[in-house]
């Protein structure tokens, strides 16, 4: 008998992880249904204490240490097993400890910058942080202490996560991000999500609403669900197997359509010389203005939302969708095709947040085929994707759903406890040696061909499965590989009782841009009043050693060089 998850969806967190929990705990005793997994899209701000509030990216003002604390020491414990990716408002450093992945607090786990997990059959891929064009090429060049432009370009994605993505050959079930695909709106009520919205009506226009990152893995990846938040709206579309929405391949986003193969090491800016840097921006027809005025972080925070001015692609894609129901999104329904690939049942939705819910319709298609030559796609055959952006933790905002899915008998043997997937593994094992570690621009090594219509830099089969031989043999040799509940805390938090309006100092009042409020204020995220008691003790480190990364790559047979130069 198929088993049935659960399964809940939370936009941007916000540092709400009680208000969310409450909410949950709320609807498993009105629908006297367990919610087996909380899936959280970003924003989720992990904070300790001072030196993470202070390495946190948004404007000052809005700062406070939040109640997250609380579950980091164990005084709170999530309710339910809860998963989640980063945002663009998150403690960079804290996120750097765990770059892999790992937990945050008992059951809370980051998927880190990328990656792949299972849950009860689930397989569910993740990418952190949201795209920028003037860091998207560039390697991991930020280090402590984290000042001007390195604190929001840490949650700036990487192409070299996009890369790593990209080598997925077995279907996933899920992939959660935090910035939408870019152009998903046209396969849903643009209409709708205007009128809701007017501010994105030019970048709608333009074809340059939400990431190409994001577009290029959804091409490529289509998995049954994506979840995403960011935009602070709800949202859903359905993007169809026979559809496309971003052709242009690898080369397709800036600064890739330029070839850097020559590029030397010693190639783009200097840290120093990015601090700061953002460009420009517009606020709907208003006259522009320098970013230099109000930060990468403020313009995200204010509303309305900020416009940043990209290089225009010609997208092959549909005109804007209009007067079509956005509550009725096809599932499709299909058998497994190996071991890897354990699950793509039939997925319903229940919740009705807001008085709105998701309709769903089931039909039988073709099992999923594998192409015969070497480079494998992850695609299944006639299957949709169905795309749920949620709101932020706020009252009368549509932050929550609960989705049902049904996974097949061959998938539901195990517990209902976070699983390794082997074929990432695989991948990060054979990507690792080309983590980039300075501001040159990110070249695929020469081993991944240009492969495929649109030109997609890929391992080969047989790359990847000599990689998953290792994995198998040595990570994998009893079977299903669960990962370990090792959190331990390695940083300093506030004494118990703290509230969790306190800032330590660090927020201050820099005047009311746009129409965003600090949540210290009166009407903005926490409504407390601030409290700038001072921390006391020694102020913490910015990195930490976290055995969590150091177990994990020595399970998988990686180094760890990023962290390594942070410590």
């Amino acid at each position: 008998m198929p088993r049935t998850l659960n399964i809940a969806i939370e936009g941007c967190c916000h540092g709400m992880l009680d208000n969310i929990y409450s909410q949950l705990l709320t609807r498993q005793k009105q629908t006297n249904k367990k919610i087996d997994l909380l899936i959280i899209c970003g924003d989720f701000q992990a904070i300790r204490n001072v030196t993470d509030l202070g390495c946190m990216s948004c404007p000052d003002k809005y700062k406070q240490i939040g109640g997250f604390y609380r579950y980091y020491t164990g005084e709170r414990v999530a309710p339910v097993p809860t998963i989640f990716v980063g945002g663009n408002h998150e403690a960079g450093n804290h996120s750097r400890e765990l770059y892999y992945g790992g937990w945050v607090a008992p059951n809370i786990y980051f998927m880190g910058n990328s990656g792949v997990l299972k849950f009860g059959g689930l397989r569910i891929g993740g990418i952190s942080g949201i795209f920028k064009d003037f860091d998207y090429a560039k390697g991991y060049y930020e280090r402590p202490p984290f000042r001007g432009h390195s604190r929001s370009s840490m949650h700036h994605a990487r192409s070299y996560e996009a890369f790593k993505m990209l080598q997925i050959r077995q279907p996933l079930d899920i992939v959660v991000s935090h910035d939408w695909p870019q152009n998903i709106e046209r396969y849903g009520d643009t209409d709708g999500l205007l009128k809701k919205k007017p501010f994105f009506e030019k970048e709608v226009e333009r074809g340059e609403l939400g990431s190409p990152l994001n577009a290029l893995l959804l091409e490529r990846l289509r998995p049954a669900w994506w979840f995403s938040a960011h935009l602070h709206v709800r949202f859903t579309a359905s993007f169809g197997p026979q559809e496309s929405i971003f052709t242009q391949g690898w080369k397709g986003i800036p600064p890739y359509e330029q070839d850097l193969s020559n590029v030397s090491a010693s190639g783009g800016l200097d840290a120093n010389q990015t601090d700061g840097m953002s460009g420009t921006a517009q606020i709907g027809n208003v006259d522009e203005i320098v970013m230099s005025s109000l930060s990468d972080e403020e313009a995200d925070l204010a509303e309305p939302e900020l416009e940043i001015k990209r290089p225009r692609m010609e997208l092959n894609l549909p005109p804007p969708k209009h007067d079509i129901a956005p509550a009725l999104i096809d599932i499709t329904d299909q058998e497994p095709t190996s071991e890897t690939r354990e699950c793509t049942g039939a997925v319903t939705s229940d919740l009705k947040q807001e008085e709105h819910s998701i309709q769903t319709d089931s039909t039988n298609i073709e099992p999923a085929t594998t192409n015969p030559v070497s480079y494998s796609t992850p695609r299944v055959s006639g299957r949709a994707t169905n795309f749920l952006a949620l709101d932020k933790c706020l009252p009368k905002r549509q932050f929550l759903e609960v989705i049902e899915i049904k996974v097949p008998d061959s998938a539901a043997d195990g517990e209902l406890k976070l699983e390794y997937d082997p074929e990432w593994l695989a991948i990060l094992r054979l990507c690792n040696p080309y983590l980039p570690l300075d501001e040159s621009p990110f070249v695929p090594p020469a081993q991944a061909q240009a492969c495929e219509a649109n030109q997609l830099p890929l391992f080969s089969d047989e790359q990847v499965d000599r990689e998953l031989e290792w994995v198998n043999k040595n990570v994998f040799r009893n079977g299903r590989v669960y990962v370990p509940s090792n959190f331990v805390p390695v940083a300093p938090v506030p004494p118990p009782g703290t509230p969790d309006s306190v800032s330590f100092g660090l927020a201050r009042n820099d005047g009311n841009r746009g129409r965003g409020r600090g949540r210290g204020q009166r009407g903005g995220y926490g409504h407390n009043q601030r409290n700038d008691a001072p921390w006391t003790g020694p102020r913490p480190y910015f990195i930490n050693a976290n055995p969590q990364t150091d177990d994990f790559c020595k399970m998988v047979g990686i180094i760890d060089p990023l962290t390594q130069l942070l410590r």
